[in-house]
């Protein structure tokens, strides 16, 4: 796909951010698009107009700083993936592997309860407003730490740290409403 890609750009300069920016983070942005998108056919389309909207763009992308590169890529990835999800109207729900992954020496209803409140955690997650929900998105689904955060987002340690607080406190009040 690669070479695909590398026959739309026209200057070798491109060609060469292009690639570096294809082989260093693919599989990252992979990652995040099934996470938004929860099919793996539907993560490699976000992906692959992020790539075109890149090129589209002469590669015009920040580079020079892993953080600032990954940051970009993360938002780009995170609205190409909430617009198809908008014009597909799909609801996340709980994947099936996930909910049919018990061990024979797990009590089954434990079990059940358990993907029951990480199912709803994930949908109280996307409900929130978009400064909370990507923090915690990259705090409680991918574990990243609030430093890890802040580099990727492009925000200061303190505030992430604040937004994370101020994030689970809103889903331990709706887990509370709700009796979990």
């Amino acid at each position: 796909m690669l070479l695909f890609y590398l026959s739309l750009i026209e200057t070798n300069d491109q060609r060469d951010i292009f690639g570096e920016i294809y082989e260093k983070h693919l599989d990252w942005m992979l990652k995040i698009a099934y996470y938004y998108v929860k099919n793996e056919s539907d993560a490699q389309d976000v992906v692959h107009d992020v790539f075109m909207e890149i090129i589209k763009n002469d590669c015009s992308i920040p580079t020079q700083d892993l953080d600032k590169t990954k940051s970009y890529l993360f938002i780009c990835i995170r609205n190409r993936a909430t617009k198809l999800n908008k014009s597909k109207s799909k609801k996340r729900t709980a994947s099936l592997d996930l909910l049919f992954n018990i061990s024979a020496e797990d009590n089954v209803e434990n079990q059940v309860i358990e993907n029951d409140i990480h199912s709803s955690l994930l949908s109280f997650i996307d409900s929130l407003s978009p400064k909370y929900k990507d923090v915690l998105t990259l705090h409680l689904v991918f574990d990243k730490t609030a430093k890890e955060i802040s580099k990727i987002m492009c925000i200061p340690h303190k505030t992430v740290e604040t937004r994370i607080k101020r994030g689970k406190k809103i889903l331990k009040k709706r887990f509370k409403d709700l009796d979990i």
